[in-house]
């Protein structure tokens, strides 16, 4: 590893903007940026376990835990936007209407199996099926995956009419891939989690990732963020 390299632990919910935005430092700027992809809370796992990285890209509720626990620098975050959670189904499946909180109820309901992860977005949709009193009703049909592409891997080479329940950036890296993605969650019982980047306080190559940070706040790595289906501000 060259000793230029920048080490990014991430949230796997911004993967094909926080790609992409690598790719383009690295090119203008000759320094490699290499990114390992983590639910949130293998990251604090990891985090705990005292993994050196010279940033983490996680939510922003995870980060202010990292800040208060000395593992981020404070008040250098720099945030990426927000991901909302929205539905897919298998390619040439029937496409469920997920335009309202009664029709959403009535398609989870009729599905043959649903599915979701482990990581954030799967936490939250946990949380939101217990609210509307659906978790323990569909409790023998509910798979959890600990990353989104294993979950979308097991959606591509199943069968039957599985509903995915997943962060909408990585629903949206797998549409043409074997997935049809069908939209996001009702306003009503939709959530943003928004997703920054710091420096940690024990990276070995600070200079790096201050100029990473400082590319990953442009206009034109926003913009990267947008195109993959980052909003740009929470809700």
């Amino acid at each position: 590893m060259s000793a230029a390299t920048v080490r990014v632990l991430s949230a796997g919910a911004i993967e094909p903007g926080l790609t992409g935005a690598a790719r383009a430092f690295g090119e203008q700027h000759g320094v490699s940026v290499e990114i390992a992809w983590a639910t949130t809370p293998n990251i604090r796992r990891r985090v705990a376990a005292d993994e050196v990285h010279d940033i983490l890209i996680v939510p922003a509720d995870a980060a202010v835990e990292f800040e208060a626990a000395g593992k981020l620098v404070r008040d250098g975050r720099v945030p990426l936007g927000a991901v909302g959670v929205g539905v897919a189904v298998r390619a040439g499946a029937g496409v469920p209407d997920v335009s309202t909180v009664e029709r959403l109820t009535a398609a989870l309901l009729g599905a043959e199996s649903v599915i979701f992860t482990l990581a954030t977005s799967g936490i939250y949709v946990e949380s939101m099926l217990k609210r509307q009193g659906l978790y323990e009703r569909l409790a023998p049909k509910i798979t959890r995956f600990e990353t989104g592409p294993e979950m979308m891997a097991h959606l591509i080479h199943g069968r039957g009419d599985e509903f995915c329940l997943g962060a909408i950036v990585e629903l949206m890296m797998f549409r043409d891939k074997g997935v049809s993605y069908v939209g996001p969650l009702p306003s009503a019982l939709q959530r943003f989690t928004e997703y920054v980047a710091a420096r940690t306080t024990a990276g070995e190559n600070p200079n790096g990732a201050r100029r990473f940070l400082a590319y990953l706040a442009t206009a034109e790595a926003r913009t990267m963020f947008a195109d993959c289906g980052v909003e740009t501000a929470a809700g």
